[in-house]
């Protein structure tokens, strides 16, 4: 039995959320919208998933430029790092390279024949997950 994880893909309005079940595998699990830059929506839910899943494992997405370096968003996401950690020190966040993950996603779901509208509600939550998968197959090695 594996311990779960959960997978955030973390943008300036939404949070795509995966968790991971007791066999280690991935499901899409939801998206929260909140207001631009207002992590504490987020926040809040995160720690809620932890409380209510005794999850203390989570796959944070790092976007970096295609270059290898942070941007704005990057910094975003490791400020929001720093948030979760600041109400759950004891939780390990690790921060998961997510350059290819949007792209993979949308690429998943047209040849699922899902339409461009619907994508654009789901393409976080399959990204999380995406980030989600990176983290267990890496975990899995160790």
């Amino acid at each position: 039995m594996m311990k779960k994880a959960i997978g955030l893909d973390l943008g300036t309005k939404t949070l795509g959320i995966a968790i991971s079940d007791s066999l280690g595998i991935s499901h899409g699990l939801e998206l929260v919208r909140f207001k631009a830059n207002d992590f504490n929506v987020p926040l809040k839910k995160v720690l809620e998933l932890l409380e209510k899943n005794q999850i203390d494992e989570i796959a944070l997405g790092l976007p970096l430029h295609l270059s290898g370096e942070q941007s704005e968003m990057s910094k975003k996401c490791l400020e929001f790092k720093e948030m979760i950690l600041a109400n759950k020190p004891n939780i390990i966040v690790e921060m998961i390279d997510e350059r290819m993950t949007s792209v993979s996603a949308h690429k998943s779901l047209t040849m699922m024949n899902i339409n461009a509208k619907k994508q654009k509600d789901i393409v976080d939550i399959v990204a999380a997950q995406e980030i989600l998968d990176v983290y267990l197959r890496k975990r899995a090695k160790q």
